[in-house]
């Protein structure tokens, strides 16, 4: 069924793109990137092609596509991605309505970084803190359709009848699950991990689904939101130790996806009299399935470690300013993309750019600390703009703190990427 529905997605993909080519410019960009990781001695490189097409079916229809081409030097993992195919209306069926239907990026939330309620899609697994890794996202198969009830508010209904996680290299959730099991004497070195997972049973029938009211109050753009849904990344419920004869350790892991169900709260506006400043905020409510993991140990005893058992706090704060060519923004994070249930943690964040007068130059720093264990990470860097369809960009990365600490362990690097815009 996966297979057929990608290779129905790619002639789909084709076909817009073979009308666009006779109807519409195709708009893209071709982006290269390198870095240099000073830790491991490693140099990363790749390079992406994006193309992306809107073609005209009538006055008030519209197909949508847009495609990634990705190539790197390791961890080449689907090297073509669709990022978006879908069939939009605006205005239609009837005038009071818009829609898209297809394969959809969908954005929810006011917060610029790490947004706790814009979870309707998954993402690819990177431990990067780029501005691209925050924006990259995998498309799910969905209906999107809002009903404007009047000149200020409207009603945007959600519905997904098809379950897609983040994407996790194994190695990694490998990683993960052998920590987490340090306390019960497992040795990493010498341990083989297995594991097996349950996807949730979402269909026609019993769909991940939102519903969203947005309007405006005032100078503020607000929206309340509710989500019912699942964890995009699986979860142990079941986990078997066993020593083998030769003294290595085995585990078997039985993971799932548990339920959740989101109350989420948007908000961005300006305060009056006091111009360049912008006030913008996302704030989550998550009530989880209870989960928890049994975990069989060699001697045959049986311990329950609590995964989710009460619900819990997201919260994306955040406050712009610009003046002259200079602009900050300052942000609180209640827990990262990653974080969940007791694992959600406060962060800070600061960003710093200014754009010299004739455009070219646009030097920036970033920082973002755990406030509950001190790690920290620095990017300091600078865009420039040669041309107006050509943008080059470089970054140091620098992080403090130890290596099991929450940002310690991203260490230092340097990195180059060159984009062409057509």
């Amino acid at each position: 069924m996966v297979k057929q529905s990608l290779g129905v997605a790619i002639v789909g993909v084709l076909f817009l793109f073979g009308l666009s080519a006779g109807a519409l410019e195709i708009r893209g960009d071709v982006t290269a990137r390198g870095s240099y990781s000073f830790p491991e001695g490693d140099f990363d490189y790749g390079i992406v092609v994006n193309l992306s097409s809107t073609v005209s079916l009538s006055e008030k229809y519209f197909g949508n596509a847009e495609l990634l081409l990705k190539y790197q030097d390791e961890n080449n993992i689907r090297p073509f991605r669709i990022r978006e195919i879908s069939l939009q209306g605006v205005q239609a069926p009837w005038e009071a309505t818009d829609f898209r239907v297809g394969l959809l990026e969908m954005t929810w939330g006011a917060s610029d970084i790490m947004s706790p309620v814009d979870v309707l899609n998954p993402r690819p697994f990177s431990r990067s803190l780029s501005r691209t890794m925050f924006e990259e996202k995998i498309p799910v198969p969905a209906l999107d359709f809002e009903w404007y009830l009047s000149d200020t508010w409207s009603l945007e209904f959600f519905y997904q009848p098809r379950f897609v996680a983040h994407f996790i290299p194994e190695f990694v959730e490998k990683q993960s699950l052998v920590f987490s099991l340090l306390p019960f004497g497992v040795v990493p070195e010498r341990t083989d991990v297995v594991i097996t997972k349950e996807e949730p049973s979402v269909g026609f029938g019993s769909p991940i689904w939102a519903l969203r009211a947005r309007g405006s109050l005032g100078s503020f753009d607000i929206a309340l939101s509710y989500i019912e849904g699942y964890f995009l990344s699986a979860y142990p419920k079941e986990t078997v130790i066993s020593v083998l004869p030769e003294g290595s350790w085995n585990v078997q892991v039985r993971s799932g996806y548990p339920r959740r169900s989101i109350l989420g709260l948007e908000f961005q506006g300006t305060i009056a009299g006091v111009e360049g400043l912008t006030l913008r905020g996302d704030v989550a409510w998550v009530v989880p399935e209870r989960w928890v993991n049994m975990v069989m140990l060699p001697q045959g005893e049986t311990i329950s470690v609590p995964i989710f058992d009460v619900p819990y706090w997201k919260v994306s704060l955040g406050l712009d300013y610009s003046w002259n060519n200079t602009y900050a923004s300052i942000a609180y994070l209640l827990g990262n993309l990653w974080e969940e249930g007791e694992k959600v943690s406060p962060y800070g964040y600061v960003h710093v750019d200014w754009q010299s007068k004739d455009g070219k130059w646009k030097p920036f720093a970033n920082w973002v600390t755990s406030l509950e264990d001190g790690s920290a990470v620095w990017v300091f860097g600078t865009e420039y703009k040669p041309k107006d369809n050509w943008n080059i960009s470089f970054a140091y990365t620098v992080s403090q703190g130890a290596p099991e600490s929450k940002l310690g362990s991203i260490g230092e690097e340097v990195s180059l990427e060159v984009k062409y815009s057509f």
